[in-house]
């Protein structure tokens, strides 16, 4: 036997044991291969059910938000929907209560508005919570829990600037472990904050729901600045009926008292020099001023009345106006347009005061003999001018008054434009021309 044949029977017993061992391998690798197909199966599923968990969230917190903007449009009350917002806010973000606070600018604290404890909204002035009497200042992280900025996260057993011990105390005494503070943001000023307190002490958990509290945070701003505008509306009314009626006093009812006194006063020198005749004839101007103001004094209360819908039209107020100068011995003409339609009430009346205004001047100022008044209608608008022959004035200069710029002012609030053309010794024309009807 040769040396090569002696290898080979050597060698071929190990090429057996290889090629007995292949199949184990093989069936070990694909038993690896399924436990790693399984644990991406079980993950791929994980993943898919955490999406459809941030879905189904994702549609609740849809719905709340709009459930919430709904509240918002039909609730008038404004404490009552803020305190919906805060029981809300707590409740998405699994807190244990929550309160809500408004900067107070001649301070430079934050104020307690609302508490929300034991399931319940409850107003400042009922509130145990030590910040009523001692409110805390306003500022970021380092300051006090109030930032101005962005939401933040507190640890309440940790010293918090600016959060006075007692109200530490109060709020851990609750089970409070954790706030998350969110300023309610309108630009770049913090109108509020809404602080919503968890019995976690894990910041992470409630950072993760900043969004979703800040998206309610924003509802709250929304519903201040409606506030805000609702009484800006409001005192801006009241401010304009002040001045209609300071004007109404000041050029028709204070003037014309005081002629009244002045011709009483003219009356009593007369009778005291036995001269009747001239007597009566100043106690006659004093009633006829006195009817007078009596008359600016009842178109006043009117004006303050809602319309009842059975106001008389335009061309037939404006004749009422012309008789007021009739009485005075003025000759009028009243030129009104065949196609004249009716026009908003808000338009008319202030139209209709504009003629009254423009009247009262011509029986105060004018000495006119003439008077003319007009209202047209065409495609371009309305226009209503009331001229006379009397002496005139100068536009240009200062005169005292409310009476031409209330005309101004009443033009502007129905969209129209009041010019006024006049000079000494040639008469006055007002024209206010109501365009786009």
């Amino acid at each position: 036997m040769t040396a090569n044949t002696e290898v080979l029977k050597r060698t071929r017993p190990a090429e057996s044991r290889v090629r007995r061992r292949a199949p184990r391998d093989a069936s070990t690798l694909l038993r690896a291969r399924l436990r790693e197909l399984e644990r991406v199966r079980r993950l791929l599923e994980a993943e898919v059910e955490q999406h459809r968990q941030a879905e189904e969230m994702a549609r609740g917190q849809s719905r709340m938000l709009i459930q919430s903007m709904g509240i918002l449009t039909a609730e008038s009350n404004l404490d009552a929907f803020l305190g919906h917002v805060l029981k809300v806010t707590v409740q998405q973000l699994d807190g244990v209560g929550g309160t809500l606070w408004f900067p107070d600018a001649v301070s430079g604290t934050s104020r307690l508005h609302l508490e929300y404890l034991d399931g319940h909204i409850i107003a400042a002035e009922r509130s145990h919570h030590p910040a009523v009497l001692h409110p805390p200042p306003v500022g970021g992280r380092g300051v006090s829990t109030f930032p101005v900025e962005h939401a933040e996260t507190y640890v309440v057993s940790d010293a918090i600037a600016g959060m006075p011990e007692e109200n530490r105390a109060y709020i851990y005494s609750l089970g409070v472990r954790t706030l998350l503070t969110v300023p309610m943001l309108l630009g770049s000023e913090a109108v509020g904050w809404i602080c919503v307190r968890s019995a976690t002490a894990a910041l992470a958990e409630l950072e993760g729901k900043i969004h979703l509290a800040e998206a309610l945070a924003s509802q709250a701003t929304l519903a201040v600045q409606m506030a805000r505008l609702s009484e800006q509306a409001r005192e801006g009314a009241v401010l304009g009926e002040r001045n209609r009626i300071a004007r109404d006093i000041h050029d028709t009812l204070a003037q014309g008292f005081t002629g009244v006194v002045l011709n009483l006063e003219a009356a009593h020198r007369t009778l005291r020099k036995h001269n009747i005749d001239a007597a009566h004839e100043h106690i006659e101007t004093a009633r006829g001023l006195a009817q007078s103001c009596l008359t600016e004094a009842r178109l006043s209360v009117r004006a303050l009345r809602p319309d009842d819908g059975h106001q008389a039209g335009l061309p037939q107020r404006l004749q009422a106006q012309a008789g007021r100068l009739r009485a005075a011995g003025i000759g009028v003409r009243l030129l009104i347009s065949a196609n004249v339609t009716p026009l908003p009430a808000a338009q008319e009346a202030e139209l209709v005061r504009i003629a009254q205004e423009s009247i009262t001047n011509v029986l105060k100022h004018s000495r006119a003999t003439d008077v003319e008044i007009g209202l047209a209608c065409d495609a371009g608008g309305v226009s209503l001018s009331v001229r006379d022959d009397g002496a005139g004035f100068d536009p240009g200069r200062h005169h005292d008054g409310f009476g031409l710029l209330g005309m101004r002012e009443r033009a502007e609030r129905i969209g129209a434009r009041l010019h006024v053309r006049s000079a000494p010794g040639q008469g006055t024309c007002v024209l206010t021309t109501l365009v786009g009807r």
